[in-house]
């Protein structure tokens, strides 16, 4: 699979890789990194949970999301930075799947992938507030593809 992210997510992805590294997080990966998603406001994650469930309710599922995390990581080092570095190699393909064929990974796809990840805190945060894969993948559709382009179309 070829991963082409959009600017927007190639760097959420490469700050996730190195607060992980810098924290040495080895669990909630993918939390994390919505987490971070979320962080930007103009990124498509943000905004389809906006058209979803409105400002308000993604800071309360923003705040969900951070308590229901647990802070237990495994003992071993040598585990947490294997656990880290598989995350991050499959996380591009994972996000290349997500995406259609020939176009680039966003933001959004990261929330598809959440959608569709019942053991994740997110994803059981998403359950409970009714988003799932089909509502966010018709959301997705009024957006243009490239978060980059349609971002600097709307500052202009």
């Amino acid at each position: 699979m070829n991963f082409r992210p959009t600017s927007t997510l190639g760097s959420i992805i490469a700050r996730a890789a190195f607060k992980a590294e810098r924290n040495d997080n080895a669990n909630h990966l993918i939390d994390r990194l919505l987490l971070l998603a979320l962080d930007e406001p103009r990124s498509h994650a943000s905004y389809l949970l906006q058209v979803l469930i409105g400002e308000c309710e993604v800071a309360q599922l923003r705040t969900q999301i951070e308590s229901e995390m647990s802070d237990l990581e495994p003992t071993d080092r040598a585990d947490r930075a294997n656990v880290r570095s598989r995350f991050f190699s499959k996380i591009h393909d994972r996000l290349a799947s997500a995406s259609a064929v020939g176009e680039p990974s966003n933001t959004g796809h990261i929330l598809l992938l959440v959608a569709t990840d019942p053991t994740s805190v997110s994803g059981e945060v998403f359950q409970r507030n009714n988003i799932d894969y089909d509502r966010l993948l018709d959301a997705m559709g009024v957006l243009a593809v490239d978060e980059d382009r349609y971002l600097d179309l709307r500052l202009k």
